[in-house]
């Protein structure tokens, strides 16, 4: 079988080892790379079309990547998983936070997925809204009393108890991003 070549748009551990997971799932010979990149969005989206285009932007950069620094063209993928906040009518908050990936092959078709979906404390969102430059994972982390929080097991983490972990969710949204290259004949960009 030939070695699929995926490239992630990001340093952070929780994002490339969710990646990984999720292609390990459905490919047996994969090679991961990783690449510093920028959003093109704030550090902390609010919306979903910054979401979505900051992951975009990240799969573009990571694919460009593959092309262009390590000169390989087939089987390859550009990954960007981006989250932020999106409104959400009747949650408490009026936000909920949402992880999306965004994935890009070598054909430049895109297919998007998300991972689960939950609410920050009421506190938290008040710090985001009166301050756009503050990131959640910087609040969450003074309130965890663990800065390096969003790079290991996460808000989500911390909040369910450690029942649910951040590459949990991130992987899911890569699976269901992946979702159309799993299902080549009932999707249209096939």
């Amino acid at each position: 079988m030939k070695k699929i070549h995926i490239c992630v748009g990001s340093l952070n551990p929780t994002k490339i080892n969710a990646t990984k997971i999720a292609f390990g799932k459905y490919y047996d010979n994969i090679q991961i790379y990783n690449v510093k990149v920028d959003s093109k969005v704030s550090d902390q989206p609010i919306g979903l079309n910054l979401i979505l285009e900051g992951a975009i932007n990240r799969a573009k950069s990571a694919l460009n990547f593959l092309i262009n620094e390590k000169m390989i063209n087939q089987g390859i993928f550009g990954v960007g998983i981006e989250a932020g906040l999106v409104n959400v009518p009747y949650s408490n908050t009026n936000y909920m936070d949402f992880q999306f990936c965004a994935i890009i092959d070598e054909k430049k078709q895109l297919s998007l997925g998300s991972g689960v979906a939950f609410e920050y404390p009421h506190s938290v969102i008040d710090q985001i809204l009166k301050n756009s430059n503050k990131e959640i994972g910087e609040i969450m982390g003074k309130l965890a009393g663990n800065m390096n929080l969003k790079n290991e097991a996460g808000a989500i983490s911390f909040l369910s108890k450690n029942t649910i972990t951040r590459t949990e969710i991130l992987t899911q949204s890569v699976i269901c991003a992946l979702l159309p290259y799993m299902n080549k004949g009932l999707y249209q960009f096939y």
